[in-house]
């Protein structure tokens, strides 16, 4: 097959398109609707589960951190090298926290989430970044998280694409790290210019050793809340 190869559309979310699949239908299972849809050959397929979700979070979790960070160092100007190593960490841990936000324990992942992305707002700050600087940074996940969905999406068997609802959800998380980032750099540029520091421009061994207890002690939360002994669909 020849011809020009277009980017993802928002249909492609939902797997192979409705004239290609043959005929969509929707059932309602509980308060939400489940779209299944048949093929020319009678085959029934459906979304992928939230369950499929959080596994392939889980498995994607690495590599997704560390095109995260190779992005990030391909649009920093003059990166200190023991920042990258602490915005690597960072990177990791806030991927590692997505599955904790969707799950069954989402209302004590989120808090964490939020705290983690006002730190990373901090510390954009202490590195002299503009406010701009730091939540673009934050929004290269986006990015990133589109690119593996498209390449490598979640599900097996019958399954044949991401549902809306699971879609949307990672979209909100994203908002909200872009959200709480801000926030995090705001605060922290107000109380350096009220205390008459002035606005700063790099970070130092204290500071990012200030930073790194901070990330243990979300790392420590969130190994508490993997410790917990759920079904992955059981709501707390």
């Amino acid at each position: 097959m020849t011809g020009h190869r277009h980017g993802p559309s928002f249909a492609g979310w939902f797997g192979p398109s409705f004239q290609e699949s043959g005929m969509a239908s929707i059932k309602s299972s509980g308060t939400h609707r489940q779209i299944q849809i048949t093929d020319p050959e009678g085959a029934s397929s459906r979304m992928v589960s939230l369950d499929e979700v959080l596994i392939w979070l889980e498995a994607h979790s690495g590599a997704m951190a560390a095109r995260w960070l190779l992005e990030l160092r391909s649009r920093s100007r003059d990166l200190d090298p023991e920042d990258e190593r602490l915005l690597g960490e960072f990177l990791a841990l806030l991927i590692r926290l997505l599955p904790e936000c969707l799950g069954a324990y989402r209302q004590q992942g989120l808090p964490l989430l939020h705290q983690a992305a006002e730190l990373y707002g901090h510390l954009a700050a202490l590195r002299g970044l503009a406010a701009g600087e730091g939540v673009e940074e934050i929004q290269i996940l986006r990015e990133v998280l589109l690119r593996f969905l498209f390449r490598d999406p979640p599900g097996q068997g019958r399954a044949r694409g991401l549902g809306l609802r699971e879609l949307l959800h990672l979209s909100r998380l994203a908002d909200q790290l872009v959200t709480h980032t801000s926030v995090g750099h705001t605060d922290t540029l107000f109380f350096k210019l009220f205390q008459g520091h002035g606005v700063p421009n790099s970070t130092s061994e204290q500071t990012r050793a200030e930073v790194r207890d901070q990330l243990d002690e979300i790392r420590r939360e969130l190994d508490g809340l993997r410790a917990l002994d759920v079904d992955p669909g059981e709501e707390r």
